[in-house]
């Protein structure tokens, strides 16, 4: 089911399904597409609440917002509004550095952080290139780096209504927005880390050319009692391109919590 909510005067599009443990999924850059066979295999197990980050869709972008701090506070708001309680929060690529963002500040709706293949840390030195530039290369380029399979990925534009059409491109402005400068990443988030304060698994694709394992395992060693768990068959999007092994895990984590 698809709806329209207005959250701290913000108008959202948020996708919802099923029943259970509240699970607020929070979509990548590449933003929710209409096929979106993980939520339905989480939603065997859980009410999947799946909002669609403002410029993304059906969501509104305000003047007045332009920070991943914009949209964490936004979206503890709409944890409030929607009166989740023992939820998990779960974040994909950018969604995973908003679910970050979010986890620093207030954790008390939620009883557990699942983050995959996450953006928004600088693990090297000032010259060295933690994440690759999304926007800086060739489309053949970036989805041969994202996908283990490139196939799985590929979209015919050509096919697409105007609308769609529209959404991909508002969608890419507005991560422009949030993630330009500094690229992909927050200085002082890794620094805050520490204060995640509940059950956190990260789950990785063993392909991913976009941020490596590595990049992951420092995600892990920040974060205190942090697991973590790779996919094979999966590049950048291990929910989009295993969807099957992706809700597995998932649902062998919340089963613990």
């Amino acid at each position: 089911m698809s709806r329209q909510i207005t959250v701290s005067g913000v108008s959202l599009q948020i996708e919802e399904k099923g029943q259970g443990r509240p699970l607020l999924f929070l979509h990548p850059g590449e933003g929710l597409q209409p096929n979106r066979p993980w939520i339905d295999l989480l939603a065997q197990q859980h009410r999947v609440i799946a909002p669609h980050h403002p410029g993304f869709g059906g969501s509104a972008l305000p003047d007045w917002m332009g920070t991943v701090d914009d949209l964490a506070y936004l979206y503890l708001d709409l944890a409030k509004e929607l009166q989740l309680e023992k939820a998990v929060l779960a974040g994909a690529c950018f969604g995973g550095w908003i679910a970050a963002e979010i986890s620093v500040r207030n954790t008390s709706r939620f009883a557990g952080l699942l983050l995959a293949d996450p953006l928004g840390i600088k693990v090297g030195g000032v010259l060295d290139r933690d994440i690759v530039d999304m926007h800086g290369v060739s489309r053949t380029e970036f989805m041969r780096l994202a996908w283990a399979d490139p196939a799985k990925g590929e979209i015919d534009t050509t096919k697409l209504p105007e609308t769609e059409l529209a959404g991909i491109a508002r969608g890419r402005e507005a991560l422009a927005v949030f993630g330009w400068k500094p690229y992909m990443h927050n200085p002082r988030l890794k620094r805050w880390l520490h204060r995640i304060d509940i059950p956190t698994h990260i789950l990785w694709g063993e392909q991913d050319g976009i941020v490596s394992t590595a990049y992951g395992e420092a995600w892990k060693a920040e974060i205190p009692g942090a697991t973590m768990e790779t996919i094979p068959g999966a590049g950048h999007y291990p929910h989009w391109e295993q969807p099957e092994t992706f809700a597995a895990r998932v649902r062998g984590f919340t089963q613990r919590l």
